[in-house]
């Protein structure tokens, strides 16, 4: 089975795996980042707008939910397509629903994801290759077509260049395809696809986007005051512990070390 999805992922750039999570521990994580998103707007934090919440390190406030950065089956693909000592590169719970929260401090223009972009890396104006990090995308909710299911086009992960931040929705050059998943799902797609966010609705759509990839990528940030708490080694090693450049005269002389 996880020779077919990887061969899958290989092919398509991208694999919808279903029944990951069940319905109760959806319907708790939810509960859960809901809490979490609530504490945050109480203390006028930064978490999206009325119609685009969003809650980096959601684990911060709840440890429970590190839970959401790992899946066995998830495990053994992303191993085949980077190395075994690949890590997170970020995370963020995203729900696009409208008008449900009351969100006091709002950044100006803060629609993250809401226009065409990838999440690989560039250099020289140009896409680095294929494969070089997988957006680990999980449904909490269904992704349907009428609650803003993330878009995405095929075929673009052979394109090199930067997408346009729009393209018409009738285009006939790009064919937009629309990410449909059931509750408990989860998408692997390599991060090189071009992809936007679908429009918001009155429908809850709370989901999960984590970037993993290579061990020698800087994370985009530092978790050290979550690995000095006590949570299990995987968790330490997808935030980066195992694999942080040694000090000088640390007495290592090699990066990753083994946990």
């Amino acid at each position: 089975m996880k020779k077919n999805y990887t061969q899958k992922l290989k092919r398509n750039g991208y694999v919808i795996i279903d029944n990951v999570i069940s319905k109760n521990k959806t319907k708790l994580f939810k509960k859960k980042l809901d809490n979490v998103l609530r504490k945050r707007i109480k203390n006028k934090m930064i978490v999206g707008d009325i119609d685009n919440q969003i809650i980096y390190n959601y684990f911060y406030d709840d440890l429970s939910l590190l839970s959401l950065l790992y899946f066995p089956l998830v495990d053994k693909i992303l191993k085949n397509v980077l190395e075994n000592h690949y890590i997170l590169q970020s995370s963020n719970a995203q729900n696009r629903i409208t008008n449900k929260y009351k969100i006091v401090k709002r950044m100006k223009n803060y629609k993250i994801g809401s226009t065409w972009h990838t999440d690989s890396r560039y250099l020289g104006g140009k896409r680095v290759s294929k494969g070089f990090s997988y957006l680990v995308i999980i449904a909490l909710d269904p992704f349907t077509k009428d609650n803003g299911a993330t878009k995405f086009i095929k075929n673009s992960l052979n394109f090199n260049r930067i997408p346009p931040r729009t393209i018409n929705k009738n285009s006939k050059k790009f064919k937009i395809n629309s990410l449909l998943m059931k509750e408990g799902s989860i998408c692997i797609m390599d991060t090189g696809i071009w992809h936007k966010a679908g429009d918001s609705s009155k429908s809850s759509r709370w989901s999960i986007f984590s970037i993993y990839t290579g061990w020698f990528v800087k994370p985009y940030y530092n978790y050290e005051i979550i690995t000095k708490k006590k949570i299990k080694k995987i968790y330490k090693k997808l935030l980066h512990t195992y694999s942080t450049p040694p000090k000088i005269n640390e007495g290592r002389d090699h990066t990753v070390v083994k946990y």
